[in-house]
C-alpha cells in the first residue's frame, strides 16, 4: 500500500520535524537565550509556510511530475 502526500504537505511535515529537532537541540545546549532566538526563528519560518499554505489555497496549487 502506497500513500500519496501532496508535495507541500511533505514539505510542511519535514520543516516541523527539523525545527522540533533544532529546537530541542538549542533547548539541551543551553540557555534560555539561544532557545528564544531559535524560537522567533522557528515561529517566523512557520509563519511563513502558513502563507504558503493560504495562497496555494486561494490561488491554486499546480504539481509538476
Amino acid at each position: 500500500m502506497r500513500i500519496q502526500m501532496r508535495t507541500l504537505t511533505a514539505y510542511g511535515i519535514g520543516v516541523l520535524v527539523v525545527l522540533a529537532i533544532v529546537n530541542g537541540m538549542a533547548w539541551l545546549m543551553g540557555g534560555t537565550r539561544r532557545a528564544r532566538d531559535i524560537g522567533i526563528f522557528s515561529a517566523g519560518f512557520v509563519l511563513g509556510m502558513l502563507g504558503m499554505y493560504i495562497a496555494a489555497y486561494l490561488y491554486g496549487y499546480r504539481r509538476v511530475h
